[in-house]
């Protein structure tokens, strides 16, 4: 299947188990969750690191599970907390490297802490250069709430970093902060790497993909198509979002089915 799973589809159950859920689920691509600074650790990376040898999954993206903290961390005017954050950053790049993952996930800040946007552009861009050196790429995430929820953010970061600025497309957080997809598919282009898909229906705004949701996934694929996306779509929920496991497997089906229809034209 081209549509892949995130282990945070099955949160709080533990890291490792939730990964092998997807593996087991036969999906051929996947990103991790992060849950606790511990499942940094060498020997627990070689245990996420031997299902995926076992399963042949495509690990494709790593998220790091303090983004919530991540303005105080690296956008704020105390610069040594800055250089300590960097630091505690470069065990997941180590991570991204041992899995394969090419993406890190970053929410960023939730609002300026005494910086101005040109600064956290040059401080994203600092980050970002670290984990290219590392052979992998951060990706910053259009999140509700977080000054990313805008494509005006976007078209800010672009106009700024140009092409090295890569974005992570999450559809509910779109929604929730009131843009559709489109709007940052049209500034962003080739520039999004990455997608996260959910579905939505008159009583949850977050469920399984299925034939009974709202979204309109064959518009998404068309227009990402269109714009030359040619990164993974992952399927990410909260695990009220559905009550049996095989429903992800059937989301991914149905999703895999509309992106094929998509891509033959």
């Amino acid at each position: 299947m081209e549509i892949g799973a995130s282990s945070a589809c099955f949160y709080p159950l533990e890291t490792e188990r939730s990964f092998l859920h997807i593996a087991e689920l036969g999906f051929s691509h996947c990103e991790i969750f992060f849950n606790a600074h511990s499942e940094l650790r060498p020997a627990f990376i070689k245990e996420l690191k031997s299902i995926r040898d076992a399963y042949g999954i495509n690990v494709v993206s790593l998220h790091p599970y303090a983004s919530f903290g991540e303005g105080y961390e690296f956008f704020s005017a105390y610069k040594r907390r800055f250089g300590d954050a960097m630091d505690n950053y470069k065990r997941y790049f180590e991570a991204a490297n041992l899995l394969g993952a090419k993406y890190i996930v970053m929410h960023g800040a939730a609002r300026l802490y005494d910086i101005e946007m040109e600064e956290y552009a040059h401080r994203f861009a600092v980050i970002n250069e670290a984990a290219q050196k590392a052979g992998c790429c951060v990706a910053h995430e259009n999140v509700v709430n977080f000054i990313s929820a805008t494509p005006d953010f976007s078209r800010f970061m672009k106009e700024q970093l140009g092409d090295s600025y890569k974005m992570v497309l999450d559809v509910k957080q779109a929604r929730r902060a009131g843009f559709e997809p489109k709007e940052f598919i049209d500034i962003m282009k080739n520039n999004i790497v990455h997608v996260h898909l959910s579905d939505y229906s008159e009583k949850m705004d977050c469920i399984a993909p299925c034939e009974e949701g709202l979204f309109d996934f064959v518009n998404l694929f068309s227009l990402l198509h269109k714009a030359g996306y040619n990164g993974k779509y992952i399927i990410e929920l909260y695990s009220d979002g559905y009550e049996r496991k095989r429903e992800i497997t059937q989301s991914a089906k149905y999703l895999d089915a509309l992106l094929k229809k998509v891509r033959q034209g």
